[in-house]
């Protein structure tokens, strides 16, 4: 059985969160969509939206927090931290080590994925 993502949420990170499904009348969720980059650049965005079938659901406090099997397959942590009005996103890879040519994002790191 796969291992579920483990989130971590500051305090003010989830408060700012909140704060934004408040003020968007379209959406009751936060999405953490997982963006491909090189090797050791995993990414994630957040954006605010609903629900869909084949999402996995996950809640902490009243927030709602929607992902695919994608950002599970590639990320086994999110830590989220607000601060100068913006969200700060600490990622940990599923994947422990990189190697040139491994994976086809890499390229764009011209084979030197430990440089980053």
């Amino acid at each position: 059985m796969t291992q579920p993502l483990k989130i971590k949420l500051s305090k003010v990170a989830l408060s700012e969160l909140m704060e934004m499904i408040k003020l968007d009348q379209d959406s009751d969720s936060v999405r953490f969509v997982y963006v491909s980059g090189c090797c050791k650049t995993t990414k994630v965005d957040i954006i605010l939206d609903n629900f869909k079938p084949g999402d996995i659901k996950n809640n902490i406090g009243d927030l709602n927090i929607l992902y695919e099997d994608t950002l599970m397959d590639n990320i086994s942590q999110l830590t989220i931290a607000y601060t100068d009005s913006r969200f700060w996103i600490k990622t940990i890879p599923t994947k422990k080590d990189c190697k040139s040519g491994e994976n086809k994002s890499c390229t764009g790191c011209s084979g030197h994925c430990d440089s980053h």
